[in-house]
Order: structure tokens, then C-alpha cells, then sequence
């Protein structure tokens, strides 16, 4: 089976969406469908998004994937003070030991992900495959909004525990 790079030698192969293509990867898509061969793409992603898919044409089917994240969650904070800002409006400094046990329960209780597929017909054309990404991208980030909520309720949690105990948690306590 051939493998298709719908990224042709870009960063990435669409801009806004998964299926808001740079053209010449909307073309190189285009082309493998319209050979009637069976096919597969290497994941490939979306540059204003964390999300990726990947096509699978063979077996009699054409298999799309979605995996949709809600930000890079275990590389930097960024997630968790956005959820803080969701849940108390305000823009403080946590501390080091807040931010790691709340990345703990964000472990246990929180996917960064969501990977969902459908198959379609084999015959299925350009549009058809192009609606049913464009639907599970859709879904994936639904889900991931509640992904989002529960990383919320853990920051609150644990904003509400440092202001039952201020003397854990204030400067003087750090210094």
C-alpha cells in the first residue's frame, strides 16, 4: 500500500482546521483518491490547532481518524493558568507545589486527547471525506471542552485548599 506525507515538505498540512489545506497538500489528497488505489496518509497535523489525522483507503473502506488535544498539558502551565483564570478570574502566581500536585491529578483524571475514527465507503469522494473530518475534528474538540472542565474542578480544588490554609502558601511560607 502506497504512504502518502500530505505535509509535502510543510510544517504542517492545513491551517485552521484539518481540513483547511494548503493547496498543493488539498491536490496531493485529491490525487490519491481520484486514482482508485488503495492508499495511506502519514498523520498530519494543523498549525493554529493541536490535531492531527491520518486517511486509510483499503480493505473496502475509507478510514478517517481524528486526534484532537487540548494543549500540551505535561510540557508547561499554560493549560493549568488558564483554568485558574476560568475558575477564579485571577492572573496569580501559583506556587511550584500547586502546580505539580494539581499536573498529579491532572494525570490521573484528565485525557489531553481525543482520538475518534469512521469508516466510510470505499468509493467515498473528496467532500464526503472532508465532512466526515471536519465532523469528528468537531466532536473531538467537544469532548476535549470536557476534558477542560474537569482540569477546572482539580484547579479549584486545590485554590480553594491554599485559601483554607494561607499560612502553606503565602511568601513567608516559600521564603
Amino acid at each position: 500500500m502506497k504512504t502518502i506525507d500530505l505535509e509535502n515538505g510543510h510544517a504542517y498540512a492545513s491551517h485552521h482546521n484539518l481540513t483547511d489545506f494548503y493547496d498543493d497538500c488539498l491536490n496531493t489528497l485529491r490525487e490519491a483518491i481520484e486514482s482508485g488505489e488503495d492508499f495511506e496518509t502519514e498523520w498530519f497535523g494543523c498549525k493554529k490547532e493541536i490535531n492531527y489525522a491520518k486517511y486509510t483507503k483499503a480493505n473496502g473502506q475509507f478510514l478517517v481518524e481524528v486526534d484532537a488535544h487540548i494543549d500540551d498539558l505535561w510540557e508547561d502551565d499554560d493549560l493549568i493558568y488558564d483554568a485558574l483564570w476560568h475558575v477564579s478570574k485571577k492572573e496569580e502566581e501559583l506556587p511550584d507545589d500547586i502546580i505539580d500536585s494539581i499536573k498529579e491529578a491532572a494525570l490521573w483524571e484528565v485525557d489531553d486527547h481525543t482520538k475518534l475514527e469512521t469508516a466510510l465507503p470505499y468509493d467515498a469522494d473528496l467532500d464526503d471525506i472532508i465532512k466526515a473530518t471536519d465532523e469528528l475534528e468537531s466532536r473531538c474538540m467537544t469532548e476535549n471542552d470536557g476534558m477542560f472542565d474537569t482540569l477546572c474542578d482539580i484547579v479549584k480544588a486545590h485554590v480553594d485548599y491554599m485559601e483554607q490554609h494561607p499560612d502553606k502558601y503565602s511568601k513567608e511560607a516559600e521564603e
